[in-house]
């Protein structure tokens, strides 16, 4: 795909540059064939279906409405899928309702397959908006094949504000890997119950802090440097990463922008 870096760029240098103009690569990565050809792929499938069925045994709608809800890797997970995605939400027992993860029902809330069939997804603004996730987190996972810790550090930015007490931190994987590492967490706490994690992690952030910006950019670019020392420490520290690196973050406010787009392959302006 185009725009990915195989040589790996600090993430800390990426996400610099996201933070400056984000909304142009999106738009740029949105508007790739490959990436128009799936969300068209996905359109004509709605377009044709007459049943629910239909649409769940189409890998290609599938594939985008998972990615919508960042669950691309459920997508073997057929059965499973089908009962999730037919639950009645209007029962507080129903699968989609007793999932650990938050994104199944709320995939099944945005479909409605149970209720009004395939009439729901038919409905552009329905459409539009799984589109708009869909282009979203696909643009999100390029960014983590690029630079390791990236597609984490978005997605934190984007859901740690609707996180109001440690044990939504500690049921979402994305969110709680984040703090952990950021905050040299083992992975070994895991054991522990879940009140002691959750009492753990109180005493070492206060969670209402990641409602102010400021805090929370500073929590994202400590992250995004562990995982920077990591990534130097296994590419050597001769590397063009550990080089790219220590520009980042000498202080000097070196514009990496034109390294940036020629490891990208994006045309300079």
């Amino acid at each position: 795909m185009s725009g990915s870096i195989s040589s790996g760029l600090p993430a800390l240098v990426a996400w610099r540059q996201l933070e400056k103009n984000g909304d142009a690569q999106q738009a740029r990565f949105s508007k790739q064939a490959t990436v128009q050809q799936k969300v068209a792929a996905a359109e004509d499938a709605v377009k044709k279906a007459k049943t629910v069925d239909e649409l769940l045994n189409n890998r290609r709608f599938m594939e985008f409405a998972l990615s919508a809800y960042g669950l691309e890797s459920e997508i073997d997970k057929k059965g499973l899928l089908a009962r999730v995605l037919k639950s009645n939400l209007l029962d507080d027992q129903s699968l989609a309702n007793r999932m650990n993860d938050e994104r199944y029902r709320d995939m099944a809330k945005a479909l409605q397959f149970q209720a009004l069939g395939v009439t729901n997804v038919k409905t552009p603004a329905v459409f539009e908006s799984l589109k708009a996730r869909y282009l979203k987190n696909e643009f999100e996972k390029a960014q983590g094949q690029q630079s390791p810790g990236l597609r984490e550090a978005l997605y934190f930015r984007e859901n740690i504000k609707n996180a109001k007490n440690p044990y939504a931190i500690l049921g979402d994987r994305t969110l709680r890997e984040v703090v952990t590492k950021t905050l040299d967490i083992p992975r070994e706490v895991a054991i522990q119950s879940v009140e002691s994690q959750a009492g753990l992690l109180t005493r070492k952030v206060d969670i209402t802090k990641f409602q102010d910006k400021a805090f929370l950019d500073k929590f994202i670019q400590r992250y995004l440097n562990k995982i920077d020392q990591e990534t130097t420490k296994s590419s050597g520290a001769n590397s063009l990463y550990s080089g790219l690196l220590q520009g980042a973050s000498s202080g000097y406010g070196i514009d990496l922008t034109g390294v940036l787009q020629l490891l990208q392959g994006s045309p300079r302006r």
